[in-house]
């Protein structure tokens, strides 16, 4: 059954997005998000040893939702950056407005609008 609908390129991106929203969901639904917590609870407070620490891969998701972001030794001194390009002398300023006077017809009312 076809459907009037739907083009041929929309019936080859549904797939496709179909796969993608599979794949983010997967990726946000962790089943632990720290190996230490668990082997901590299961251990009964022991720590986790080093060896074993050393064959965890570590998610650097994990790692950055802990770490604070926020830059505490930052320059309070005003960063003023000066471009001159729009400084024009009183001789440029003459000179634009003379070519402007020249290109500019002299404004005389139209006879429609008085």
């Amino acid at each position: 059954m076809r459907n009037p609908y739907l083009s041929k390129e929309m019936k080859s991106i549904i797939p496709f997005f179909i796969v993608f929203s599979l794949l983010l969901v997967v990726n946000l639904s962790y089943a632990r998000k720290d190996m230490g917590d668990y082997w901590k609870n299961m251990m009964n407070g022991q720590p986790m040893p080093e060896a074993i620490k050393d064959l965890l891969v570590q998610d650097p998701q994990v790692s950055d939702a802990r770490k604070d972001h926020f830059v505490r030794d930052f320059d309070i001194r005003p960063n003023i950056i000066l471009y001159h390009k729009h400084v024009v002398s009183k001789r440029q300023k003459q000179k634009q407005k003379a070519i402007v006077k020249k290109l500019e017809p002299d404004f005389q009312g139209t006879e429609r609008h008085g």
